[in-house]
């Protein structure tokens, strides 16, 4: 783990494609904000490098995540460490198998599995390109079930993603998906929504369980919002940015 977190903070080498930013903001079902999401990627392509940074409220990291470059677009690797709460997560894909390096917090030991990869296996934010992928087929009323990865428990469950309609999204229009488990396994995954602006599928709006333990050891329920699309920004801004200490508690989610 302490190998991927250091390749994970190091500045990667400049590259031809340009460095977009966009940034979310996760609120909690009494409207507080939990989080912010900043996210950053190398080019415009789902197979580009990408890196989130979680930011408190008050606008300190405490987490991040980096995603290299992938061919397989709905299946991508990545380094994730939450200083909060001691999280951290190593997945590494290969073309047969993954293998998931997960520590739940502070004072569990890590655990690593080695998993068979699926066909159309998703993981993580593979997940935006797998929709992507079968937008069509969505729109057209046919649900998809596809195997995602739940590292945590380090395996692959089957869930389905389900089209409900056109929605006016603060004056777009968009899409709304819902996704579910294809079959009962208890509390692993509860039900979520997504909306997806329809002009250039990009994910507008994330209801559900955050990927991010709190200060009390839950996994909150969160709406994130990305109002804006993508912008251009200058290399030193991303050096800049991703290069800050993380820190070990917020304000607003101290114990």
């Amino acid at each position: 783990m302490r190998a991927a977190w250091l390749l994970m903070v190091a500045p990667c080498a400049v590259g031809a494609a340009p460095l977009l930013r966009s940034e979310g903001v996760a609120t909690l079902p009494n409207g507080t904000t939990a989080y912010r999401e900043v996210h950053w990627q190398r080019g415009t392509g789902d197979g580009s490098e990408r890196w989130v940074e979680y930011l408190c409220p008050a606008g300190q990291p405490f987490a991040r995540k980096q995603m290299p470059a992938a061919a397989r677009l709905q299946a991508r690797g990545y380094v994730l460490q939450d200083a909060r709460s001691g999280q951290a997560a190593r997945v590494l894909v290969a073309p047969a198998w993954v293998r998931v390096d997960w520590k739940e917090n502070t004072s569990a030991p890590s655990r690593t599995k080695q998993l068979p990869l699926p066909a159309d296996a998703v993981i993580d934010a593979g997940f935006d390109a797998a929709v992507r992928a079968h937008w069509q087929a969505l729109l057209g009323g046919a649900p998809v079930s596809l195997p995602f990865l739940v590292p945590g428990r380090q395996r692959f469950y089957p869930v389905q993603v389900q089209y409900r309609g056109p929605v006016r999204w603060q004056r777009l229009s968009a899409h709304a998906m819902e996704v579910r488990l294809d079959t009962w396994f208890g509390a692993v995954a509860p039900r979520l929504s997504l909306v997806y602006a329809d002009a250039d599928r990009r994910l507008l709006e994330f209801r559900g369980t955050s990927n991010l333990r709190d200060a009390r050891g839950d996994y909150p329920q969160v709406t994130v919002r990305f109002p804006a699309p993508a912008m251009e920004q200058p290399e030193q801004r991303w050096r800049d940015e991703l290069q800050r200490p993380l820190v070990s508690s917020c304000g607003v989610t101290t114990k």
